[in-house]
């Protein structure tokens, strides 16, 4: 009988480990697909944060071209005002020249009238003036009276033919002036459509990394989803073990009292097991240590001497070509890249944009400019030179030249000397 009750103590043992080694098996393999599942959660999970970078990066740069359009819009506005501006003043020019024009022929007219006068009474006349003369004196005076009208005709005829041209020039001046504008408005209107597709596209890849975006954090929740449920088979397994472990000790422990009991003999002594565990704490520290560093500058400003030089400087360039995003001073450049070159020539650092020159420096009231100073329009800057003008890369027609400061809108003056 003894046999039989070992064999069932073996049956049991056998069953129990087993039981234990399919468990522990299927656990192992659960464990492995959890973490591979691991692994790719935190694979996607450093996408999504490549992604949420690039993201960020771009919408910084659509509010940066945001800000360039708006301002760009302003310029056009600005622009667009002038040139209403400037057709008044070619109406008012136009007015002013037939005014002139009459004021002249009429004057003309007069002119040939008392000419034609003198003619057809020739001699005659200068008999009559010698019949009527009290004296010789008088006679000289009549004379002296004939020659100053004529001559006084001359000076007004002359004097009307320089107002009649002043007013043609003005319009000459006025139309150069108005197209000039023209084409400062096409550049804005280029630069604007350039910079609404460069939005349009930028807006475009951060939709596409949204839909990359919404489409990584799906996996992301399929994964977190996967491994909780594989956490609760790895526990359900645990626990299934553990009870088929109790359950088998229980077995065993009830199939050597039988077999105690039956082989009539008595037994003493007891067993009893501990376990102890020890742990060992460890602390570790970490000392860091940063440096502070410091660095100064200097500034030197100059003198009414140094703007001067800068503005005859820039005068050496009249005639070189417009080119915009040029900075060729000869080859060419457009208006904040001269003045930022001729700046740079005397070792003066300003702005490249013409928006941020309007900003830097110190500002200068119109009655204090001098030569030297940065004049800002909107979306265009120039160089005063003195008496109201201004040198500055103007359009691609016109390049390098020297023009009346007020024909646009002033927006501000900016000193960097």
């Amino acid at each position: 009988m003894r046999w039989k009750r070992t064999g069932c103590f073996l049956l049991v043992a056998v069953v129990w480990l087993t039981g234990i080694s399919a468990s522990a098996t299927s656990i192992k393999s659960i464990q492995n697909q959890k973490s591979q599942n691991e692994k790719e959660l935190k694979n996607i999970q450093s996408q999504i944060s490549g992604l949420e970078g690039k993201k960020s990066a771009l919408s910084s740069e659509v509010n940066s071209l945001n800000d360039e359009l708006t301002e760009t819009l302003l310029n056009i506005e600005v622009l667009e005002g002038d040139l209403a501006d400037k057709e008044v003043q070619i109406q008012e020019a136009e007015i002013a020249y037939e005014e002139a024009k009459a004021t002249e022929e009429r004057q003309y007219e007069a002119m040939k009238l008392r000419i034609q006068y003198l003619y057809e009474s020739g001699s005659a006349s200068y008999m009559e003036m010698l019949l009527t003369s009290d004296s010789v004196a008088d006679l000289m005076n009549k004379v002296d009276y004939a020659g100053e009208l004529q001559e006084y005709d001359n000076r007004l005829l002359d004097a009307y033919k320089a107002a009649k041209q002043a007013v043609i020039d003005l319009q000459n001046q006025l139309a150069e002036e108005k197209e000039e504008l023209l084409e400062m408005e096409a550049q804005l209107e280029e630069e604007k459509a350039n910079l609404e597709a460069v939005i349009a596209r930028k807006r475009s890849e951060i939709a596409n990394f949204d839909s990359q975006l919404s489409a990584a954090r799906a996996k992301v929740s399929e994964y977190q989803q996967r491994i909780k449920e594989q956490n609760a088979q790895i526990k359900k397994l645990q626990e299934e073990a553990a009870r088929a472990a109790a359950a088998a000790a229980r077995a065993a422990k009830n199939s050597q009292n039988n077999q105690s009991n039956s082989s009539g003999g008595s037994s003493s002594g007891g067993s009893s097991s501990g376990s102890s565990s020890s742990g060992s704490n460890g602390s570790s520290g970490s000392s860091s240590s940063g440096s502070n560093g410091t660095s100064g500058g200097s500034s030197s400003g100059g003198g009414s001497g140094l703007g001067s030089a800068i503005a005859s400087y820039g005068q050496q360039f009249i005639g070189c070509p417009y080119v915009f995003g040029g900075n060729s001073l000869t080859n060419g450049t457009d208006c904040s890249g001269f003045v930022n070159l001729v700046h740079a020539h005397f070792g003066i650092s300003v702005p490249r944009q013409s928006g941020s020159l309007a900003g830097g420096g110190r500002e200068v009231s119109d009655a204090d400019k001098q030569p030297g100073d940065v004049v800002c329009y909107y979306g265009h800057v120039g160089i005063y030179v003195g008496n109201g003008m201004i040198v500055h890369a103007s359009t691609e027609r016109y390049g390098i030249r020297v023009s009346s400061m007020y024909s646009r809108s002033v927006r501000c003056i900016r000193r960097y000397w």
